[in-house]
């Protein structure tokens, strides 16, 4: 098996979980957004998913914050009638996310080079000969 297509592999399906990771929405206690105003991790502007109990599903940016719920655009939303509420904060944790993938390519390039350092020769005098 060559060992260059397989972290070339491993690094694309690690960049595609750290894509589908940073893409997902954090869910919103309503219990503690009925009690607390604004909700945790809920700001103006922030990009939110509502299922109502009824069964519907709306994204929207958030221009609205009172006791009793949240509004934008598609209209406003009461806790009282959300089933589930979740929050998409991107900024929140931009370095953070950064520092994750730096890491993550420092060690795959460390392993690659260990991997191939049978692959390397000293020659003296240089130049090595070619095999």
């Amino acid at each position: 098996m060559n060992y260059f297509s397989f972290f070339k592999r491993y690094l694309l399906g690690l960049l595609v979980l750290n894509l589908a990771a940073c893409s997902t929405l954090q869910p919103v206690s309503i219990e503690n957004a009925m009690q607390y105003s604004p909700p945790r991790g809920i700001d103006y502007g922030s990009l939110v998913e509502v299922k109502t109990l009824d069964k519907r599903t709306v994204k929207f940016r958030v221009t609205e914050i009172t006791d009793d719920g949240l509004g934008g655009k598609q209209g406003f939303y009461r806790y009282e009638d959300m089933q589930n509420l979740r929050v998409d904060n991107p900024g929140k944790n931009k370095g953070e996310t950064a520092t994750y993938i730096l890491s993550a390519l420092g060690i795959i390039a460390l392993i690659a080079l260990i991997v191939n350092a049978d692959n390397v020769t000293i020659c003296t005098p240089s130049p090595c000969p070619v095999q």
